[in-house]
């Protein structure tokens, strides 16, 4: 449902054609830098599929995809010979990138030779989608008979993952049928009941963690989400971090490909998502195991399950579970931390040329983390907003400038020369931004104040904060205070990144809302040396 309205949205929008009569044959991509922005290394041959057999060949797909863990080779080989039955001739498509999404079982990634290393457990799991007839519903530790974990879905579906045993085994495994895994949750819901009269899809596996060891290939071919990275359903997390690899490089390949970026900061990309990766396995190391385990044994042999374990596990790992946790290291993107510099930087050049964050400034912000947010009052209006609301995803960069106490006069002069070095014509707004775009096109200015706001007027504020247009006149959203409102959570979004009121700080947003550089407010040097890195001038 969720791939079906997103085909539907970019079919609307005219930008995006889904083909799905098109299957791959062969892959390859000749040695070009990736540098070159006018080269198509990439060439994908592809057969055109005859549409009065798409039917026969999905149907075919249909019986063999619940025993692809199984027997992938053989199913690999079968399905093969039956598209070249049901061809009617091959195209080859030239491409400047290719991204791969294609599940655990990738074509592109065994074109490309690259293995998926780890290990697997003993654990065998039946993953079944029904209708349950039943009287009870959660996720279930039996003490003697192993696990269920029910999921809800759409149209009445439950999608239930159960523990069917150790002494299962690979000949065992190819027996098994829904009929098998039912029966097994019945042994482990006793004496409560469960059935089925519609099953809408199932399958057997063995809990494993794997991992490709690369991502990408000469920064033309990349590789995201199953593809790369494989583990077991239990802790939630396999779509949610499969969409941040692609929304890591979507937004990079994007800014390269439309000349805006660097093709160099495509290199993060494997930096920063293969870290996510290997973190990810080892959560569902732990994961797996306390919902694998059977029941614990006492000292004086007393059967017993402990649940606390659970309860516990979620809590202590919720940040990473939800995303939030995420912090990328150093890199183009990422500015060295202060503290970090002279650890990780060994010569003189280097340290010279490096951009090195000042975290003090901020220190209730995270460095390569996501900017958390706060609620902060639209200084015109004085209407609360989420920060976060003020950051949308539309592949601009966000410079914050916490401006501090405006009525102090030091502090309004030292905003005063930063507004005018903003507003000069060789400034980094102006230098990254096309001719044709407006202002704030590639880099936008947000300004977040902590003087009163009933006593400071945008008149006294630098134009280059508030920019004006002749037809749509001020841009009264990119000013905000952090003062009180009544009856909302305000007024404390300075105390919470842990900023000095007073003094203020800057701070660089990616595309991502992750925090790419912190500095002071005279430091925008700095912060054009971050950007010399990744953007490309336009004039």
């Amino acid at each position: 449902m969720i791939e079906q309205t997103l085909v539907d949205l970019t079919s609307v929008q005219g930008k995006i054609h889904v083909e799905r009569s098109r299957l791959p044959q062969q892959l390859s991509v000749s040695a070009s830098s990736p540098e070159d922005r006018h080269a198509y290394p990439v060439t994908v041959e592809v057969c055109h599929l005859r549409n009065d057999k798409l039917h026969s060949l999905r149907n075919t797909r249909e019986e063999t995809r619940s025993h692809l863990q199984i027997k992938a080779d053989e199913d690999a080989a079968a399905i093969k010979q039956q598209r070249a039955a049901l061809s009617e001739d091959i195209e080859s498509i030239h491409a400047k990138y290719l991204i791969a999404c294609d599940g655990a079982h990738s074509w592109t990634r065994r074109q490309l030779g690259l293995p998926m290393e780890g290990d697997q457990s003993e654990s065998v799991w039946g993953v079944i989608d029904i209708i349950p007839l039943t009287n009870f519903r959660c996720y279930i530790h039996s003490a003697t008979e192993g696990s269920i974990l029910n999921i809800p879905r759409e149209n009445r579906i439950n999608r239930l993952y159960i523990q069917l045993g150790l002494e299962d085994n690979t000949s065992t495994r190819s027996k098994i049928t829904p009929r098998n895994i039912i029966a097994v949750a019945q042994r482990i819901m006793a004496p409560y009941t469960i059935d089925y009269n519609i099953c809408d899809w199932w399958s057997v596996y063995k809990i494993g963690q794997r991992l490709s060891p690369k991502f990408s290939v000469q920064n033309r071919i990349f590789l995201a989400g199953d593809a790369v990275h494989t583990h077991s359903p239990k802790s939630g997390q396999g779509m949610n971090v499969s969409m941040q690899d692609a929304y890591n490089l979507g937004w990079k390949i994007g800014a390269v490909i439309t000349g805006r970026a660097k093709p160099a900061i495509l290199q993060t990309y494997e930096a920063e998502r293969r870290q996510v990766a290997l973190d990810l396995l080892e959560t569902d190391r732990q994961v797996a195991r306390l919902y694998s385990r059977r029941s614990m044994v006492s000292a004086d042999n007393a059967t017993k399950t402990d649940s606390s374990g659970f309860g516990s596990m979620r809590e202590r790992m919720s940040e990473f579970l939800a995303g939030v946790g995420i912090a990328y290291g150093e890199s183009l993107l990422v500015a060295a931390a202060d503290r970090q510099v002279h650890i990780q930087l060994v010569n003189w050049h280097q340290r010279s040329m490096a951009v090195v964050a000042k975290t003090g400034l901020a220190s209730g912000i995270k460095l390569g983390a996501r900017m958390p947010s706060y609620k902060v009052l639209n200084q015109a209006e004085a209407r609360p907003i989420e920060l976060a609301d003020m950051l949308p995803s539309d592949g601009r960069w966000r410079l914050l400038v916490f401006a501090g106490d405006l009525k102090d006069k030091v502090q309004s002069r030292r905003i005063s020369n930063l507004g005018q070095a903003l507003a000069a014509p060789k400034s980094l707004l102006h230098r990254y931004r096309p001719s044709e775009c407006p202002l704030d096109s590639v880099i936008e200015v947000l300004t977040i104040h902590s003087s009163p706001r009933t006593e400071t007027s945008l008149q006294d504020i630098p134009e280059i904060f508030h920019p004006y247009d002749q037809d749509r006149g001020w841009d009264y959203w990119k000013m905000f205070v952090d003062d009180i409102a009544a009856d909302e959570n305000t007024g404390n979004a300075y105390a919470r990144y842990g900023i000095d009121r007073h003094n203020g700080c800057l701070i660089v947003c990616r595309p991502d809302q992750h925090v790419g550089y912190i500095g002071a407010l005279e430091d925008l040097g700095e912060v054009e040396k971050y950007f010399e890195a990744i953007l490309v001038p336009q004039s």
